[in-house]
């Protein structure tokens, strides 16, 4: 079997890179087109039905303005973390599992987006208000955590500076997942135990509050992503004479903090999965009956 040159390594690594980049900008369109779809929709039947007011435009930006920016970031990032992490050395010294693992980890995480894209349009939105986007919303963050939970690094990286870098990123986003998902579902609690049977449903009252809190929640967690991902994914922008690293990453730098960080991270999570039953959110089928709009039962019924 003829040896390949470096070159032609190269290049075929870059090729595999590129097709996964791909499929990725595949997924990202989809759900694009479909949150525009939706805003038409909803926008044209409001024109027509005379049932457009403030309070409902500004929801509907909100909540479309933290879809988009949730969209645009994940996109973003997954490429450039595939840049990061397979370009750097290409994919001949990448174990083919941990290679896997991260096809899998990009794909599962974006099917929750696709979700949020699809619960944007006119026909959820009147069955159930915004309760998918809030449910698909979550389950972005545990699909995240749960792929984020194994280090999938190789044994023989250990001490390399630019590994130890990337593994202080993928704990970063652990912990701000797992973090994210308690003040979300806790946010959830404090609003049913207010009265509200579903918060999540954004249409009058304490949903409002509930929606407005979970869109700043997810606008927030995108605004501390990037701005302490940033110096990994662009190591060309972090200065001149050193790759440079955020205060957080720099932080997480020593493996054994790490290592602790990233267990109690995952305590985190499975404290969030707790709330979330107890919060009856597993349920989803009890979940959508307490949701369902006025017009969603009438919607049902026919």
């Amino acid at each position: 079997m003829p040896v390949l040159q470096e070159d032609e390594v190269r290049r075929l690594s870059d090729r595999s890179v590129d097709n996964l980049r791909g499929l990725y900008s595949v997924l990202f369109a989809l759900s694009f087109g479909l949150a525009l779809t939706g805003t038409y929709d909803k926008v044209h039947a409001a024109l027509f039905g005379q049932v457009f007011d403030a309070v409902t435009l500004g929801v509907h930006a909100l909540v479309s303005l933290s879809f988009l920016v949730t969209l645009g970031l994940f996109h973003y990032q997954t490429d450039r973390y595939l840049d990061v992490v397979y370009r750097r050395n290409g994919l001949p010294g990448v174990r083919p599992l941990v290679f896997l693992a991260d096809l899998v980890r990009g794909l599962v995480s974006m099917a929750p987006i696709y979700l949020m894209a699809q619960s944007l349009g006119a026909e959820p939105y009147r069955q159930v208000g915004f309760t998918w986007y809030v449910l698909s919303g979550a389950l972005f963050l545990l699909s995240n955590t749960l792929f984020l939970s194994w280090t999938g690094r190789d044994p023989q990286t250990d001490g390399d500076p630019e590994e130890d870098r990337i593994d202080a990123l993928r704990v970063f986003w652990l912990l701000l997942n797992s973090a994210s998902m308690v003040l979300l579902f806790l946010v959830y609690r404090l609003f049913r135990a207010g009265g509200e049977v579903c918060p999540a449903r954004g249409e009058t009252g304490l949903q409002l509050g509930f929606l407005t809190a979970f869109c700043v929640l997810l606008l927030a967690r995108n605004l501390i992503d990037i701005s302490q991902s940033w110096p990994v994914l662009h190591p060309a922008f972090a200065g001149a004479g050193s790759p440079g690293s955020s205060r957080l990453l720099t932080w997480l730098a020593p493996a054994p903090r790490r290592r602790t960080i990233r267990w109690a991270a995952l305590v985190l999570a499975l404290a969030a999965l707790g709330l979330s039953a107890e919060a009856g959110l597993l349920d989803i089928l009890a979940v959508t009956r307490n949701c369902m709009t006025p017009q969603g039962f009438r919607g049902a019924a026919g």
